[in-house]
């Protein structure tokens, strides 16, 4: 008897360690006051946005490289930068997410790839008009609740500015700011007072 009351109490055990840790969570107030980072070039690893009508910004913290898999955690922030064919390229990428009651009400994600160039005045259109590894540079959003992407477009490329770009200390920071759109979808999002300052 007692070997079975230990056992139903193990399988409760994940339901209440679940509910505890995801009231942990709970950040609704951080959410309701999120502001746009200020605009920087030190390498203190912030992005943010206004997309659409919300205020996006990572609410987190900066892990660097980017993690595949879905190990993401909510609210973080990665860069990662690599050689593809010659060509240096970064790719960052965060994720905001609203928690209210242990309940997510907001939840989107951003990217960002672009090359480490001087070129162009430091002006990248973010496109995807090329499929060569190096050569895409796009913008992505990704709302998780409604389960709709967004993604730049060749009609009206985001404009992305690389404003400081440090290869010694591994810093590149810049501003961006244009329209996305639905990938299986009509819609479109647009991107105003972006701005990137991350180590790489």
């Amino acid at each position: 008897m007692r070997f079975r009351t230990f056992l139903t109490y193990l399988s409760l055990l994940p339901l209440s360690a679940c509910t505890k840790s995801c009231n942990e969570f709970d950040n609704n107030e951080e959410f309701a006051h999120a502001k746009l980072p200020a605009y920087t070039e030190t390498g203190a690893n912030t992005l943010g946005c206004v997309l659409g009508p919300q205020t996006w910004t990572v609410l987190g913290k900066y892990n660097s490289g980017l993690n595949y898999g879905g190990r993401w955690q909510p609210n973080g922030l990665e860069a990662y930068a690599g050689s593809y064919s010659g060509i240096l390229q970064l790719r960052a990428g965060g994720r905001m997410t609203g928690v209210r009651n242990s309940k997510e009400f907001y939840d989107a994600e951003i990217g960002l790839t672009f090359q480490l160039t001087d070129t162009l005045g430091g002006l990248r259109l973010l496109a995807d008009t090329s499929r060569v590894p190096g050569k895409a540079e796009f913008m992505v959003a990704t709302n998780f609740i409604e389960g709709i992407d967004f993604k730049s477009s060749a009609r009206h490329p985001v404009r992305l500015f690389v404003r400081k770009l440090d290869r010694q200390q591994r810093i590149v920071s810049g501003t961006f700011s244009g329209m996305l759109y639905q990938t299986n979808g009509p819609d479109s999002l647009a991107v105003t007072d972006g701005r990137f300052d991350l180590r790489y």
